[in-house]
C-alpha cells in the first residue's frame, strides 16, 4: 500500500501554500477569490475535486477574503455544461448573490483559466485562489504569468488524505508542470 507519507513528500515541491482553511476564519482581504475548475461528475455536478475547491472559495469569502468570486472552467471530458456554470449554481444554492459571482466559462487549463480571467476581469490585481494543495504552486505560477498577485489557498485535510488517489493526482500535476516547463 503507498504510504501517506510518500504521497507527502513527492507533492512537497508542487505545494505552495499561503493559506491553509480548515473551517470559519479570517482571511486577508484581496480583490477576488478565483475558483479553478476540475471535470464534472458524470451526472453534470461538481465531482470531489470541484466539491473541495467550492468549499476553500466559500470559506475564504465567508472570512472576508474578497467581495467577489470568480468560477473558471469550460466544458471539459464530453460534459454537457461547463465546470463554472455547475459551480456558480452551488454558490448560489450556498448563499452567494449571484451579483458577487463572475463566470468564466470556456477554459480548459490551468493556464487557460489565467488567461480568460485576466481578460475577464483586467481590474482584478490581487486574488485567492482556491485549488488543492498538489495544484497550489503551477496555479500560482500561472496567475502570476498573466499578472496577478495571487495567495493560494486548500483545504488542511483535502483530498489529498487518499494516498492512492494523492499520488495519481501528484503524477499528474508532475507531468502538468512537464508541459508547461517545455511549451514555447
Amino acid at each position: 500500500m503507498i504510504g501517506s507519507r510518500l504521497v507527502r513528500a513527492l507533492a512537497r515541491p508542487l505545494t505552495v501554500g499561503d493559506a491553509i482553511v480548515d473551517g470559519p476564519g479570517r482571511f486577508e482581504p484581496r480583490d477576488a477569490i478565483v475558483i479553478l475548475g476540475a471535470p464534472l461528475g458524470p451526472d453534470g455536478r461538481p465531482g470531489p475535486v470541484v466539491a473541495e475547491r467550492l468549499a476553500v472559495g466559500l470559506a475564504l469569502w465567508r472570512g472576508g477574503g474578497a467581495p467577489r468570486l470568480v468560477v473558471t472552467g469550460g466544458r471539459t471530458r464530453g460534459a454537457d455544461r461547463a465546470e463554472a456554470i455547475a459551480m456558480a449554481e452551488v454558490l448560489v444554492a450556498a448563499g452567494v448573490p449571484a451579483a458577487a459571482i463572475l463566470v468564466e466559462d470556456a477554459a480548459q487549463s490551468t493556464r487557460d483559466n489565467a488567461r480568460r480571467v485576466r481578460a475577464l476581469a483586467p481590474e482584478l490585481h490581487r486574488v485567492w485562489l482556491a485549488t488543492q494543495r498538489f495544484h497550489s504552486r503551477r496555479a500560482a505560477r500561472c496567475f502570476r504569468a498573466h499578472g496577478f498577485a495571487p495567495r493560494v489557498a486548500y483545504w488542511r485535510d483535502g483530498l489529498e488524505r487518499d494516498p492512492r488517489r494523492a499520488l495519481r493526482w501528484t503524477a499528474r500535476e508532475y507531468a502538468a508542470w512537464l508541459r508547461a516547463l517545455t511549451r514555447r
